[in-house]
């Protein structure tokens, strides 16, 4: 009887780890982005080749200048 209990935990339990592992998140660079931009790939063929999305393939190529203001120059 608890062999059997021991068994139906373990076959209950399976499927939840395999689908775990399947979900696990793939990290892509923006290093990885911007070579295949340079390779002379559109931004939609990264988009599908490396998985991202629009957002992440623009984040990566926008200017950090543009995002950020340098400090304003203080006057004594």
């Amino acid at each position: 009887m608890a062999i059997a209990a021991i068994s139906l935990i373990a076959v209950a339990g399976a499927p939840a780890f395999a689908t775990t592992a399947k979900h696990t998140k793939h990290k892509v660079s923006c290093k990885q982005i911007k070579e295949a931009l340079d390779g002379g790939k559109s931004s939609e063929d990264v988009q599908k080749d490396l998985h991202v999305t629009a957002e992440r393939v623009k984040s990566c190529t926008s200017s950090t200048a543009k995002k950020t203001k340098a400090p304003a120059e203080k006057k004594s």
